[in-house]
This record gives structure tokens, sequence and C-alpha cells, in this order.
């Protein structure tokens, strides 16, 4: 658990440090990297992938359109919804961050066989599902009130 810990932490400072550099906020960094990985999806679809509620769904998507990150646009199989789509030609400013770790993650991974990255799959996927999870449930508890300013 402790070297769990450790991953995630780390991920979150990272996700954090490319944020600000770009000029998001670190959900929205990371809803990008939903959507430029899985392609186009529903508004709901995002809201089931990050666990945030569709209030909050929908300013993240107006924030990301609004800095020209993605599109909304009729889905071709049913013109009623609406999906959302990375704009490819953004990627090129998130290159300079993410390149080298592709190219980095690919060496590193290739020391291992394909029963143990099959193995690691399963693993992060299941730790996914359970972190959405987590996601949900903390999001459906009370928040603490703020506290007033001293006059």
């Amino acid at each position: 658990m402790t070297s769990l810990q450790r991953v995630h932490g780390q991920a979150v400072v990272l996700s954090q440090i490319i944020a600000d550099k770009v000029g998001l906020s670190p959900s929205d960094l990371e809803c990008l990297g939903f959507l430029s990985h899985g392609g186009p999806v529903t508004a709901g679809r995002l809201g089931e992938l990050t666990g945030l509620t569709s209030g909050a769904v929908t300013r993240m998507i107006d924030r990301l359109e609004g800095r020209k990150y993605v599109r909304r646009r009729a889905d071709p199989n049913d013109r009623r919804r609406v999906m959302v789509e990375f704009i490819p030609a953004r990627a090129k400013e998130l290159e300079p961050f993410y390149g080298p770790m592709g190219n980095g993650s690919d060496e590193w991974l290739a020391q291992y066989t394909e029963k143990e990255l099959a193995l690691f799959v399963e693993f992060f996927s299941g730790m996914f599902e359970w972190g959405r999870e987590q996601t949900v449930r903390v999001q459906a508890l009370p928040a603490k009130p703020k506290r007033k300013k001293k006059a």
C-alpha cells in the first residue's frame, strides 16, 4: 500500500505541475487525457469516467471548450446526443510534457513479459474502478462548512 500511495501521490503532484504550466486545473487536464486516449464521449460518459457530477462535468467542458481544447459535436449515430472530443491540434502543446513520458514508459515496460503486462492491465483497471467508486463516495459526503472570516 505504501508503494501505491507513493505512486499515486507522485502522479497527483506531476499532474498539478503540468496543469499549472498549461494553465488548466488538474481535473481539466485529466479529462483531456480521457478524451485524447479514449476518443469522443458524451458528457455523461465523462461523468462516469471521472466520478464528477453532471454539473461539474458541464462546467469543465465549458472551460475546455472556451480554451479550445475540446469541441462539442452531434453524435453521428444519434443526432440528439452531443459528443465531446479533444481537438488534436492542441496535443502539440502537451507534447513536451507527455511525449518523453510515453517514450520512456515504452522502454521501461519492454522489460516485462506479455503475461506480466496483462497482470498490470488487470490490476490498474481494477484500481481505476475502485478509485472511481471512491470519488463518487467522497463526493456524496457532506462538505465541511467554510469558516467565516474575522472582521
